[in-house]
């Protein structure tokens, strides 16, 4: 139960005392001793509670209150569901020392596995509260024992659940109603055969892996695999196994629950379909953004070529720019498609230069919305460095000033030589500032999410995820400063290039 401090643990059933003995009590607290059982962690059994060192710790008992029915023996025992809900746990105490012995654990925690299953399948219709609750006011330790034993076997019987017990030597000795409705087999068809009867004979090794397991005394929980029906119908099923010990203590045999998750398989099938096909459709919208900054830019370059006809020398400088702009477009969608990755593309080239480049294809633009450009390329640096992508980074950053100020602004861009404190290298800073409409701080801490854009139909937030993508394969890092105050709006995103990154390497 979840109450307003985050936790109450309610006393669900009680049995061997008095319940009236213990109104005076309060309801159990997370303290040290408990928290295994309530966090589901592990099963926690003490010979002498009083000299477990996690017992006695939290006030204000330190200890049991004063009254407390005596108890010297503990075991606890998380009850989890297959999901990895806590459902509870079940809570043992006795006046003698040593009560409970390593059966008594394995049998408790057989009977927490089965409970949590017969839970989660029915939380059984508020039956087994009443149930419980009678075997609360049982008298006498035999007729509860009697009574545990008739549930089990009622829960077991009414499980949705296939509960198989095998020997050692996997040959089935026990079979419930769920296992027949999963398998098909009748249980005098089933009992005395080899579990292999059920395995594919590519799975055999798993029998082998299992029993190993079981004879050291181990649990196999939630294992997934595949199992054959009695007319070779492959389902897809999940195990949770533990071991069985006789009087002695001997291990001679398994308790296995197996669920039928041949559903669950076919609708995570029909999810991942789903998320595949609606990855194709985020890579399709990927390259789309990816590609407009491009296109704009040839657009751009081939009105400069028209305005310029008088001169020839400039004509071919825009329509070499172009043409690089269009080789710009055939290297991203065969990088967004997935069909290379340009290792050896690397050169060694001024960010200086590829910001005027970027300025000069851009600067049309800026004009006809009334936006200033200042420039400050103050570094001559050279870093090795993929220049297409780069140029796709310092696009987006331009292209997402122009539109933030729709009614015109100052487009600042510098370029400097840096020494950073927190690489202790040198390098390259670019800075792109605008005085637009700026970022709210809510949106700010989302800007570099793929796909997430507060343009509406504009744009679809693919631009800023990827120039991050770029600028960290550089080994770099790329930082926003944002206000939407009117004394003081606009963004400046800052990329700081170190000298030495996986490129430079690969050259050297």
């Amino acid at each position: 139960m979840i109450n307003a401090a985050g936790e109450s643990h309610l006393l669900y059933a009680l049995s061997g005392a008095d319940s009236e003995k213990l109104t005076n009590f309060p309801m159990p607290r997370n303290t040290a001793v408990f928290a295994p059982a309530f966090e589901g962690k592990n099963v926690v059994r003490s010979g002498d509670i009083f000299q477990d060192a996690r017992y006695g710790k939290t006030s204000p008992y330190l200890g049991m209150p004063e009254g407390h029915l005596p108890m010297r023996s503990y075991l606890a025992v998380p009850v989890k569901g297959q999901s990895g809900e806590i459902l509870g746990g079940l809570f043992y105490g006795h006046a003698n020392k040593d009560a409970f012995a390593q059966d008594v654990e394995d049998l408790v925690a057989t009977v927490a596995a089965q409970a949590a299953i017969a839970i989660e399948n029915f939380r059984l219709r508020g039956e087994l509260t009443r149930k419980v609750q009678e075997l609360g006011k049982a008298e006498g330790l035999q007729r509860e024992a009697a009574t545990h034993l008739a549930e089990l076997a009622a829960i077991v019987e009414s499980s949705d659940d296939a509960i198989i017990s095998k020997d050692l030597n996997g040959y089935i000795k026990s079979w419930n109603q769920a296992a027949s409705r999963i398998f098909g087999y009748m249980p005098e068809e089933i009992i005395g055969r080899s579990i292999l009867t059920l395995i594919p004979k590519e799975l055999h090794s798993e029998e082998n892996m299992i029993i190993g397991k079981i004879r050291a005394g181990e649990r196999v929980d939630h294992y997934e695999t595949i199992r054959l029906t009695k007319h070779g119908t492959r389902l897809d099923v999940s195990l949770s196994i533990s071991p069985i010990r006789d009087a002695s203590s001997t291990i001679v045999g398994a308790s296995k629950i197996l669920r039928n998750i041949s559903d669950r398989k076919k609708v995570e099938k029909s999810i991942i379909q789903a998320e595949k096909i609606a990855a194709t459709g985020r890579m399709a919208a990927t390259l789309a953004h990816e590609i407009n900054n491009p296109l704009e830019a040839v657009v751009n370059l081939l009105f400069l070529a028209r305005s310029n006809v008088s001169d020839p020398q400039q004509v071919d400088h825009f329509l070499r720019t172009a043409e690089g702009e269009v080789n710009r477009v055939s290297h991203i969608a065969r990088q967004t498609l997935g069909f290379y990755r340009e290792h050896t593309s690397a050169i060694s080239i001024s960010i200086s230069e590829l910001v005027d480049d970027a300025i000069r294809i851009y600067e049309p633009k800026c004009k006809s919305t009334g936006i200033l450009i200042e420039a400050n390329l103050a570094s001559a640096r050279k870093i090795v460095l993929r220049r297409g992508e780069m140029m796709q980074v310092i696009s987006n950053l331009i292209t997402n000033a122009i539109y933030a100020m729709q009614e015109g602004g100052t487009l600042a861009i510098a370029v400097e030589d840096v020494a950073d404190a927190a690489s202790n290298q040198g390098g390259v800073l670019l800075t792109v500032s605008d005085n637009g409409v700026g970022i709210p701080e809510e949106n700010r801490q989302r800007i570099f999410e793929p796909f997430f854009t507060t343009r509406g139909s504009v744009g679809n937030g693919i631009g800023l995820f990827v120039a991050r993508q770029f600028v960290e394969g550089h080994a770099g890092r790329i930082q926003v400063r944002s206000s939407v105050e009117a004394a003081s709006h606009g963004t400046t995103f800052s990329i700081f290039l170190p000298l030495i990154n996986p490129y430079s390497a690969n050259q050297s």
